[in-house]
C-alpha cells in the first residue's frame, strides 16, 4: 500500500538504497508505481551532484521509455496547476501587497513619518 511504502521509505534519505544499472533501478521504481500507484519519487544523493546527473541522464530516459515518468509537462505556473486561477495571487489576497516591494516600502515610510 502507499502507507506501507511511506513507512518503509521514511523521510530524509533513511529509506531504501538502490544501486545498479539504470535498468535495474528502473525495475525497482516501476514496481513501486505498479504496486502502490505512487506518482513521483523523492531521490536523495549519494555522491554529491553526480548522483543527480546520473539520474537525469541515465535513469529518467529509462523510466520515460517504460511510461512511468513524464516526457513533457503542461504549460503554466505551479499556482495555475494547483488552483487554476492564473499565475498570480488575486489582488485582494494579503500576499499580493508584496508584489511591488519598493512601493510597499515607500508606503511604510510615509505612514511612519
Amino acid at each position: 500500500t502507499p502507507q506501507a511504502l511511506a513507512d518503509w521509505v521514511g523521510i530524509g534519505g533513511f529509506g531504501p538504497l538502490f544501486v545498479g544499472s539504470p535498468e535495474t533501478v528502473a525495475d525497482l521504481l516501476q514496481e513501486w508505481v505498479e504496486d502502490t500507484d505512487v506518482d513521483g519519487f523523492n531521490l536523495a544523493y549519494a555522491l554529491t551532484h553526480e548522483t543527480f546527473i546520473d539520474a537525469v541522464d541515465l535513469l529518467v530516459p529509462e523510466l520515460q521509455k517504460r511510461g512511468v515518468y513524464k516526457t513533457e509537462y503542461a504549460q503554466g505556473t505551479l499556482r495555475e496547476k494547483l488552483f487554476g486561477d492564473g499565475p498570480r495571487l488575486e489582488t485582494g489576497h494579503p500576499g499580493a501587497a508584496f508584489r511591488d516591494l519598493a512601493a510597499l516600502n515607500r508606503n511604510r515610510q510615509t505612514e511612519s513619518a
